[in-house]
């Protein structure tokens, strides 16, 4: 991995021009030396981001990244997110990702709240046709309790001005994959188009709400989510 972050007004292509070299000399073939030494650019973009900027680009830089064996370990690899520590890679989906884990500066294990993973439980929460998620009045969140708590929950917690944006993107974003079941149930049959939008949306709103668990120092279990793909799959 090169030691230096690319500098201050960097070209893209300047960066691979000395990075891919390095990476080639450490032993990596010609096509990941270019996919790590791309990351690393991208990841140092975003670090100096905010906001919702930070959001829509991490949201790229997922999609672009995805599937792609960025092996490269490390407490500081480019393949995982800050303060996480690459341990190898494994398979999700059948994909090799990188194997991240952390984050390393807490001493002890993030909570895992896994109550959100379908009904909630007998007086978790208390349903209401729909809800306002931080300014946000959601529109299609009566058909899934398990967002209605998650967010319920999210807005107990302190959240800084830009979680409070990621937890409303997040809750935007999973309102679009509700939109498109109810869609999809109404007219009896779902479009390919339709299956591969919400399946796209659902990765995005996981990797919005992993930001988020960073930023709390919690796991939040949104399998829940898994379910709404699945009906739309089935309509097909």
């Amino acid at each position: 991995m090169p030691l230096d972050k690319p500098k201050s007004g960097e070209s893209l292509q300047d960066y691979l021009d000395y990075c891919i070299p390095i990476e080639i000399n450490a032993g990596k073939p010609q096509d990941q030396a270019t996919a790590i030494c791309a990351s690393i650019y991208r990841q140092n973009k975003m670090s100096k981001l905010s906001g919702q900027d930070k959001i829509i680009e991490k949201l790229k830089y997922n999609r672009d990244f995805r599937g792609i064996n960025l092996t490269n370990f490390g407490i500081n690899s480019e393949a995982c997110w800050d303060n996480y520590l690459q341990v190898g890679t494994k398979m999700v989906d059948g994909r090799e990702v990188p194997n991240c884990v952390g984050p390393i500066e807490m001493e002890t294990q993030p909570t895992i709240d896994s109550s959100y993973a379908g009904e909630p439980s007998s007086g978790s929460v208390e349903l209401a046709e729909e809800i306002n998620v931080l300014g946000y009045n959601t529109k299609h969140f009566s058909i899934c309790p398990g967002a209605i708590g998650l967010f319920t929950h999210l807005q107990t917690m302190p959240l800084d001005d830009e979680t409070i944006g990621m937890v409303r993107s997040a809750a935007q974003v999973a309102d679009n994959v509700f939109r498109i079941e109810k869609e999809v149930v109404a007219k009896g049959k779902a479009e390919t188009s339709q299956l591969n939008e919400v399946e796209l949306l659902v990765d995005d709103f996981k990797d919005i709400i992993h930001e988020i668990d960073e930023e709390v120092g919690m796991i939040h279990d949104v399998s829940f989510m898994d379910g709404h793909i699945k009906v739309v799959k089935d309509l097909l």
